[in-house]
């Protein structure tokens, strides 16, 4: 063997010698590097694959707030159901702060005694044919109606979502909202 050879044959051993000390069996990894590993693992997976959205909102849950001259109201709770608003079927959506009891739900949707009561607060939607209504039950309400519309509105399979923004334009920034909603269809 001429000397190049021999020097290209020792490298080789060399790297790999290296690169086998270099590698880690699983048996000698602790418990903490093997999870570490399933962590990277599993982060590198959901950047390549679509990821659910962490906080994604369940039927019967809203977020967001609405703002009622200077005071903001957070709003966790979402209910939906048909009923008639100004002589008019419509679908009914009430975004509040606190839980409506379950006995009492269909009849709130009806005729909103806990909010117009003060016992509850929240945003009131009425969607009809040819628009839609919102009413802030706050301790004065406000109303705002026209052919404003609900953002990515849809009733689908007994449940019903969307978005709503307004930034108080309409009323010198004295009522403002942003919200989004998950309500399962009370019949």
């Amino acid at each position: 063997m001429n000397r190049l050879s021999v020097c290209a044959l020792t490298f080789v051993i060399v790297a790999s010698i290296s690169a086998c000390s270099f590698k880690k069996s699983p048996a000698t990894e602790s418990p903490n590097q093997s999870v570490q590993s399933e962590n990277k693992n599993a982060a590198a997976k959901s950047q390549t694959t679509q990821p659910v959205q962490a906080g994604e909102l369940q039927p019967g849950q809203a977020s967001g707030t609405y703002t009622a001259k200077g005071e903001t109201v957070e709003l966790k709770y979402a209910y939906a159901g048909r009923a008639e608003r100004f002589s008019e079927e419509a679908m009914v959506i009430l975004l509040t702060d606190k839980p409506i009891p379950p006995e009492a739900v269909a009849g709130e949707l009806k005729d909103t005694t806990l909010l117009d009561g003060e016992k509850i607060r929240g945003l009131e939607y009425a969607i009809m044919k040819d628009g839609m209504w919102v009413c802030f039950h706050h301790s004065n309400q406000y109303q705002e109606s026209g052919t404003m519309k609900i953002k990515d509105y849809k009733v689908e399979n007994d449940v019903v979502r969307g978005t709503d923004e307004n930034d108080g334009g309409l009323s010198d920034e004295k009522y403002a909202r942003s919200v989004k909603f998950v309500a399962t269809l009370v019949k």
